[in-house]
This record gives C-alpha cells, sequence and structure tokens, in this order.
C-alpha cells in the first residue's frame, strides 16, 4: 500500500495535465485522460480510507440538478431517446475530481497557467488559419476544434483566466498579455457574437473589480453618448459598419451591425426557436419532455419558419434547460451557479491582500459569468468540449492547500 498510493497520486496528477492541455486540442484524448483520473482517484480514495476527507462544495445543488435530470428522463416524451443524454451528467465528476486531487497551491497554478498557454498554442494555429484561407462568415476560424463555437467557447473560458492574471497576479507578468491578445483576436476571427459578447461581459466585471472607480466613470460616460447621440450620428455610425468587402475588418463591422440594428438573420432565427421552446415547455413544464425531445415532438407543433426542426436545438441555455428538463431542472441549474458565485465571494473576501490565489477565484467568476452571458445566444452547456473545462475552471478556486486566511480588520 505504502507504494500504491504514491504511484496513484503521480497517475493522478499526469491525468491532470494530459487533460488540461489537450481540453484544447482534442475531446478523445481529455475524455480518457479525465476518466482515467477519475478512477485512480476513486481508487486512491478507498485504499486510503479517506472518503470522509474528500471535499464536495457544490454537492448539495448539483446533486439536486441531477436528481431533476433524472426525474426529466423518468418523465420524457420518449424515455429510450432520452437516456443516452444522461451520460454527459458523468462530466460533473471532473468538477471533484481536480478539487479533491489538486491539492497544492502550487500544482493548482500550474495547471492553471498550462490551460493559459494551450489557448495561447491553439490561438496561433487559429492565426495561422486566418493567414491562409481568410476570414468570412462563410469560413470561420475553427482552430483546433471541429465546429468554430466549440473553438470560440474553449477560448473565451481560458481567455478570462489570461486576463484576469495578467491584471490581479503579483509579481506581475508582462509577457502574459501576449496570451491575452493572441487570444482576444482569435475569438474575433471566429465571428462568433455570443463569445464575443460572454468574452465582454467578462472583461466587464474584471474591469469593475480591478478599478471600480474608473470602470463606472467610463461605464457612464459611454451611455451618455449613447443615449444622447443624435439621430444624425447614429445614422452615420450605422452607416460605416455597412460592409464595403469581403475582408475581416469588414466581416467584424457587418456582425456588430446585424447586433446593434437588429436586422439580423440569425437573431430572428433565434427568436422563432425560442418562441417554439416556450411552446413546447408549456406542455411540460414540471419535468420538461426529456432530453432532445425537440426532435421527437416538434412535429405537434406549428413551426411556420421551419427553423425549429431545422436546429432542433434551442440556441439558449435557459430555454433548452426549461424544455428538456422543467422547471425543476432549470431551478435546480440556477442554484448551482448562485451557490458557486457565493461560494466564491466568500473565498475572495477571504483571499484578499493576498494576490497569489486572488487572481484564480476572480478569473474562474469571469468565466462564469462569460460562460451565462454566451448561454444566452448559444446553448454551450450542452458542449461537452466547453463543459468539461467549465468544470475545470469552476473548481480551481476550491483546490490548492484549502487553507483561506480570514480577513483581516
Amino acid at each position: 500500500m505504502e507504494r500504491v498510493l504514491p504511484a496513484l497520486d503521480k497517475f493522478i496528477i499526469a491525468a491532470l495535465f494530459v487533460f488540461v492541455f489537450f481540453s484544447m486540442f482534442s475531446i478523445s484524448v481529455t475524455q480518457v485522460a479525465s476518466g482515467l483520473g477519475g478512477l485512480a482517484w476513486f481508487f486512491r480514495t478507498h485504499f486510503s480510507e479517506s472518503i470522509e476527507k474528500q471535499q464536495w462544495p457544490l454537492g448539495i445543488p448539483f446533486a439536486l440538478y441531477v436528481l431533476a435530470c433524472l426525474l426529466a428522463v423518468i418523465n420524457a416524451y420518449d424515455v429510450q431517446y432520452s437516456f443516452g443524454s444522461l451520460k454527459k451528467l458523468l462530466e460533473i465528476f471532473i468538477f471533484f475530481w481536480v478539487v479533491n486531487c489538486v491539492r497544492e497551491d502550487r500544482l493548482r497554478d500550474s495547471l492553471a497557467l498550462l490551460l493559459i498557454i494551450a489557448a495561447f498554442i491553439a490561438g496561433l494555429l487559429g492565426f495561422y488559419q486566418a493567414w491562409k484561407n481568410g476570414v468570412t462568415v462563410l469560413d470561420r476560424i475553427e482552430g483546433t476544434m471541429s465546429v468554430y463555437m466549440t473553438f470560440a467557447g474553449l477560448l473565451m473560458l481560458a481567455g478570462m483566466m489570461a486576463l484576469s492574471r495578467a491584471l490581479f497576479k503579483r509579481p506581475k507578468e508582462v509577457w502574459i498579455w501576449a496570451a491575452v491578445v493572441v487570444i482576444a483576436t482569435c475569438i474575433l476571427f471566429t465571428l462568433t457574437r455570443q463569445a464575443w459578447f460572454g468574452f465582454l461581459v467578462g472583461i466587464l466585471f474584471l474591469g469593475f473589480v480591478w478599478k471600480k472607480k474608473y470602470f463606472l466613470i467610463s461605464l457612464a460616460l459611454m451611455l451618455f453618448i449613447a443615449f444622447t447621440s443624435s439621430a444624425q450620428v447614429k445614422n452615420r455610425f450605422q452607416s460605416f459598419l455597412l460592409p464595403k468587402n469581403e475582408t475581416f475588418v469588414e466581416q467584424v463591422k457587418y456582425r456588430i451591425h446585424g447586433i446593434i440594428t437588429g436586422n439580423d438573420y440569425n437573431f430572428d432565427v433565434r427568436l422563432a426557436l425560442w418562441r417554439g421552446g416556450w411552446k413546447i415547455f408549456k406542455d411540460y413544464p414540471l419535468t420538461g419532455c426529456g432530453f432532445r425531445c425537440v426532435d421527437v415532438v416538434i412535429s405537434q407543433y406549428p413551426d411556420p419558419t421551419g427553423f425549429v426542426k431545422r436546429h432542433r436545438g434551442m440556441h439558449n441555455n435557459f430555454v433548452q434547460l426549461a424544455v428538456d428538463t422543467g422547471v425543476l431542472g432549470l431551478t435546480a441549474w440556477f442554484g448551482i451557479w448562485a451557490c458557486f458565485f457565493c461560494l466564491l465571494y466568500k473565498r475572495a473576501s477571504a483571499l484578499k491582500g493576498e494576490p497569489s490565489a486572488e487572481w484564480i477565484v476572480l478569473g474562474s467568476a469571469a468565466s462564469g459569468f462569460a460562460f451565462l452571458a454566451g448561454g444566452v445566444f448559444e446553448t454551450n452547456f450542452y458542449d461537452s468540449e466547453v463543459v468539461m473545462v467549465l468544470y475545470f475552471v469552476m473548481a480551481l478556486p476550491f483546490a490548492g492547500s484549502k487553507k483561506l486566511k480570514p480577513k483581516l480588520k
């Protein structure tokens, strides 16, 4: 036994490093690493008889969400069809795996830094693709993933950690700004507006924490200009955003123009999906109609645009969860986030004045806000690549030495 436990510890640490690095490159390797690492954690806990020493932050909210998902499948429109999606609940163990197996601050910081480095490398690959093929709405940068939305979502989460480290880590690391710039620019290359929105929300949160006074003054000034500008100025600004050619800058202007004017095909699609989701939810309000149920019930509902039948997903985390798991699942999901941010607030207060660890908490919070904001226009909660990294980032503030110093008054 004296030899087994150290061997398991080394295996778990190796699995963690493989999981983090390949999370930006290969879902297969990431899943294998997390699966084997999770099994090693289980055996280590069993052999050391240390189950009572394991930490379970957010255990109750996660358990309630799992229960709601089970009820949703039991009461699903097609139980057999929805049952397979329950395997995604196994991804939750990544959160507890990281919390309990990353027992040193140095290891926690190394893993967080490795995520940033991996995202930086993935971003450089995105730069190469942009240089080689150009960037258009019809040919977006997919980077290391097969779908540009997944790539953008991963960069968004890693970018929040990178920006938090650049702003709050002491001593300062100037080189980390290079990673921030590459990641942020590559997110632009994807032309994925939900990732833009999430990244912006994360920046606003970190900016508020970093320099509250200057942030509030700048925000008030921008809002004042936006609401007091004449119609002529607004029309000129909108005219400026109209694309004049197929270059990357003009493509970005085109995407922003659609957001500002509201005259956007993709937004119209989302509105149609949300209306269709609302109709389904009204018939299955308590536990939903089960995962992937839209595939089998859509023929029973009017779909004049044809968008619901074509896309099936709701392109919104909240609407999707309401349809699939009903009020119970959606409420439990909100409970996870409410408890998460409350715990982070307590930990940030306890770590006040300790920038070596505070940046982890703030980066995790910013990632959470970015994920939720992006999830308003995309069902990123069902994207396994993104969710696995999300659970890792959420776990970091609860990992490490567990020795939080109370705030001195």
